[in-house]
């Protein structure tokens, strides 16, 4: 392992003295993997101390020094380089004043991809990403390849690539990456790269710009060559044009039209190839609700058969799929409604995708910290799918501005919002948490909005 953290040809490995700016999972996996490499490390959150109990005992075990409130111009002193998190933007007065002192800055994914033994597969999109991201590892184990889940998923690339797992030979990685972490990437470079769709989402760090928004997802072809693939959505205009700016392989996938290379749905037939085409399954047999789910595992299949990964061990994979955490999970059937947790679903292009996989009567369960979504310009297909709105947290008011059209109830929290959706639901409804907003607000990610909807369905459960 430390042959291989020799290599200095990634620039973000030639320093010896790192600031890394943010002290959550990914900060926390850098510094591991910068004391494993044998550098020195301090971190620096602005967030208050109390929020990081079990990482400041994690920086104390690994004895780096670790501040916790507003940056100064002073943490910069004596730095070769700063590992930014995904969640401190680029335009921060501290990274800025770091430029002008030509201190390099790199993002948590640089850092894990310049030390990974493994090759990379890398999945971006406004939406689905967690999915194919289990998908492709899915595929990945059933063909026989070590592979492990990775990135915005919850388990940071500088966690992964200290893992025995990633060191196997032949070993692939299927990572979720964000725009966040895009912004700082360098040398960064997947042998394939999926952009699924490209629709507004976070343009409160993006200035209200879907074109600056877009331009950070674009990144994440910026190093491929033309042995790489980039397999992008052709029925998403903004991802089509992404096969204008890259130098790797066009792949496609399609819920409308065949495709030349990769994946697209023939009547209801999911087919895959690159020049021979094979029968994958019927859309029936794949297990996840919604079109955009079968969108998801075309994407995930187009990888596959770039991978060269055989098609008997895909097509098995693929039927036995399950739903990924927080994604359109199924929770529990009480009193005859049934419970759904989306709380991965962070924009409203998310929100509508959910809303389309099911017929039956929706209680929709909205809510978080707004991120400058486009509320009024999905109101009318809400609006037509939605029994009942529950909104919550500090965007509630926003959405009920754009939403209530609907029968709409506003209440503070998880705690008021799942006993108000029990009792205004009846046998054969469908009670959906589909937040549309972050979770900043009440929670620390999605994660954990997420399961307290689950523990306090499991609660009316055993009330009944």
């Amino acid at each position: 392992m430390q042959n291989y953290f020799s290599r200095d040809d990634y620039r973000a490995l030639r320093g010896s003295r790192y600031l890394v700016f943010g002290a959550a999972r990914s900060g926390v996996a850098a510094v591991e993997l910068l004391r494993a490499l044998g550098r020195e490390a301090r971190v620096r959150d602005e967030a208050p101390a109390e929020q990081f109990a079990e990482a400041r005992r994690r920086f104390d075990e690994l004895s780096v020094p670790a501040w916790f409130g507003p940056a100064s111009p002073a943490d910069l002193d004596g730095v070769d380089a700063i590992i930014l998190s995904p969640g401190v933007p680029a335009a921060h007065a501290l990274i800025q004043q770091a430029r002008r002192r030509s201190i390099p800055v790199y993002s948590e994914l640089e850092l894990g991809f310049a030390c990974s033994p493994a090759a990379i597969v890398a999945i971006t999109g406004s939406n689905g990403k967690t999915t194919t991201t289990t998908l492709v590892a899915h595929f990945l184990r059933a063909a026989g390849a070590p592979t492990l889940e990775a990135g915005n998923i919850g388990h940071p690339l500088c966690a992964a690539v200290l893992t025995e797992e990633a060191r196997k030979p032949g070993a692939v990685l299927s990572i979720e990456v964000s725009s966040f972490q895009l912004e700082a990437i360098d040398q960064f470079r997947p042998v394939a790269a999926i952009v699924l769709n490209i629709t507004p989402d976070h343009l409160d760090r993006y200035g209200g710009s879907i074109d600056a928004y877009a331009a950070a997802k674009a990144r994440i072809t910026l190093n491929q060559t033309e042995s790489d693939a980039l397999i992008v959505n052709q029925d998403d205009a903004r991802c089509l044009a992404l096969l204008q700016e890259t130098r790797a392989q066009p792949w496609t996938f399609s819920t409308f039209r065949p495709v030349e290379r990769g994946a697209y749905l023939s009547e209801d037939m999911l087919m895959v190839g690159a020049g021979r085409e094979h029968a994958l399954c019927s859309i029936n047999e794949v297990p996840l609700p919604g079109m955009h789910n079968v969108s998801n595992v075309l994407a995930a299949a187009a990888a596959a058969c770039f991978l060269k990964l055989p098609i008997k061990a895909v097509r098995q994979a693929v039927l036995s799929v399950q739903p990924a955490r927080h994604r359109l999970q199924f929770v529990a059937e009480v009193d005859g409604v049934a419970y759904y947790n989306d709380s991965k679903a962070t924009n409203v292009d998310a929100v509508l995708k959910a809303l389309q996989s099911f017929s039956e009567p929706i209680i929709l369960l909205a809510g978080g910290r707004d991120k400058g979504s486009p509320f009024e310009r999905y109101a009318g297909e809400v609006c037509r799918r939605v029994k009942k709105l529950i909104v919550f947290g500090e965007a509630a008011p926003l959405i009920r501005r754009a939403w209530g059209r609907a029968p709409t109830v506003e209440v503070p929290g998880m705690a008021e919002a799942v006993p108000e959706a029990a009792r205004s639901a009846a046998p054969g409804d469908v009670v959906l948490l589909s937040p549309a907003c972050a979770s900043f607000d009440q929670y620390r990610n999605y994660e954990e909005r997420g399961d307290d909807f689950i523990a306090r369905v499991n609660a009316l459960r055993k009330e009944s």
